[in-house]
């Protein structure tokens, strides 16, 4: 990708992961208990320092990787939860909701493009699975910390919400999502591998 595309993709995506970030938090008080924002946000954030990184001709360090791909691995994760599991890409009020079209389909779709066209991901290795992991436990442990704090019985998502599951079904969604993580990242990994093995093959041919 080059420098040009680079700053097109990076600014589209800003514009759009805030446009439904800010949105979405005129909706509503519980803004910051969606994992759906948080990650928006942090990747939003990622992307900022990458518009940034780019305009000084920084090279990108190993541990900044490894969280731009936990911040992958979770967007994608919010993607495909939401649009397999709780939205209906299929129905008109899908995409009347403007907002949740971008966070949920639009910044997934940028971020993973931008991240595969720019990134080594053969160098992420276990530290980017262990990052991706690390996102979604804090958010976790943030939830019921709340609950357990603020004795509120309301959760933003039915594979968290104990009323309803109990602790052990919520411990089995929970174990479900985090091997999801973890199978996502090795495949990636494996795939970025096998890819730079091609192409040392190419260039020595």
């Amino acid at each position: 990708m080059s420098r040009t595309l680079r700053f097109i993709t990076v600014i589209l995506y800003i514009f759009v992961a805030t446009y439904g970030c800010v949105s979405s938090w005129m909706y509503g008080t519980r803004f910051f208990l969606y994992f759906t924002n948080l990650g928006n946000l942090y990747c939003l954030g990622l992307m900022a320092n990458e518009l940034v990184r780019l305009l000084r001709r920084k090279p990108i360090s190993l541990p900044l990787l490894q969280w731009e791909f936990g911040g992958l691995i979770s967007i994608l994760v919010i993607g495909a939860v939401y649009n397999l599991l709780l939205g209906d890409p299929t129905s008109a009020a899908y995409w009347e909701n403007k907002p949740s079209v971008c966070l949920h389909l639009i910044t997934p779709i940028l971020y993973a493009i931008y991240f595969f066209s720019t990134r080594p991901v053969r160098k992420v290795a276990v530290g980017g699975i262990q990052c991706s992991i690390l996102l979604p436990y804090l958010y976790i442990a943030f939830i019921y910390t709340r609950h357990l704090i603020t004795g509120d019985q309301w959760f933003p998502y039915f594979f968290l919400d104990i009323n309803c599951i109990g602790w052990i079904g919520a411990l089995c969604w929970i174990t479900g999502l985090t091997l999801v993580f973890i199978i996502t990242g090795i495949i990636f990994i494996h795939l970025g591998r096998r890819k730079a093995q091609k192409v040392r093959i190419t260039h020595k041919t």
